[in-house]
């Protein structure tokens, strides 16, 4: 079976890209990438499509063209786009039960009475890498500067996984998730981030890792790995050395997490690479 990942121009973050690379881990045939927000005008091939990630900047292009077959694992919808899906309910029927990444959006769609479950994300099923870098730095990812105390904050890396460039396309967006995915592994000890897509695949990897972003439902998710999470201060500095980073424990639930999207991949005609949950090799 011809299979696809989901690709995305409307959005900067790199953090959606992660979820397609997360998905490729998996799989050991020739690929296109759709666009999240087009799918109803897609006109090759029959192909299947894992529907993993947020839906969507474009609510009113729903559902998918009949060429694709989608898989729902990982999938999320908020409030605000909710309304415009539920008038589809029929067509998420037909694929029940929908795997959700969060309890938040399997409540919404079970609503319209269709059957769903919390599947939790693929970004949780990157192997553990073998080991951790010698000499290592605590990574502060897309957390403003003025929360932390000046001397330790110089001492750390700062990424974004925020991109301003425009002439990327999907396949180069892959890459850089991918290389991104890469850097964290090889020189992080430990990472604060106040993104989902590093918390959740950077844990995965093996890395201890702080959540101090948005606390709602659908980000209620990293908990269920594990991940520490808290508020940042208003006012004072956040010392880094007083922060609790948890090594991370989850394989027996990476493995369960793994091996769902595995049948269902497979089930679907989808060729699958080898995998396993330690001594991670991103893309």
């Amino acid at each position: 079976m011809n299979f696809a990942v989901l690709g995305y121009s409307n959005t900067q973050n790199i953090g959606d890209s992660i979820q397609s690379v997360a998905v490729l881990q998996h799989v050991d045939q020739d690929y296109k990438i759709i666009d999240r927000d087009r799918l109803n005008e897609y006109s090759g091939e029959p192909c299947v499509v894992v529907m993993n990630g947020w839906f969507s900047h474009k609510p009113q292009n729903w559902p998918p063209a009949e060429a694709i077959t989608p898989i729902f694992f990982g999938f999320h919808l908020t409030p605000e786009t909710a309304a415009a899906y539920s008038k589809h309910a029929e067509y998420f029927r037909k694929y029940e039960p929908i795997g959700c990444r969060d309890e938040g959006t399997a409540e919404i769609i079970r609503g319209w009475g269709v059957e769903a479950y919390v599947s939790g994300c693929a970004t949780m099923t990157f192997p553990e890498r073998s080991h951790a870098p010698e000499n290592g730095k605590t990574f502060i990812v897309d957390v403003r500067r003025r929360v932390f105390n000046k001397n330790e904050y110089r001492l750390c890396n700062r990424v974004s996984q925020t991109s301003h460039i425009d002439y990327m396309d999907d396949a180069f967006r892959n890459a850089v998730a991918s290389n991104l995915l890469s850097y964290y592994r090889d020189n992080a000890s430990q990472i604060i981030t106040n993104r989902i897509h590093c918390a959740m695949p950077c844990f995965a990897m093996g890395i201890p890792v702080i959540y101090c972003g948005a606390q709602e439902y659908r980000t209620k998710i990293i908990e269920y790995i594990g991940v520490s999470t808290i508020k940042l201060p208003k006012i004072r500095k956040i010392k880094l050395s007083n922060l609790n980073f948890k090594n991370p424990n989850f394989d027996s639930k990476k493995q369960e997490i793994a091996g769902q999207l595995r049948s269902l991949l497979s089930g679907h005609g989808v060729k699958l690479k080898d995998w396993t949950s330690k001594s991670s090799k991103i893309l």
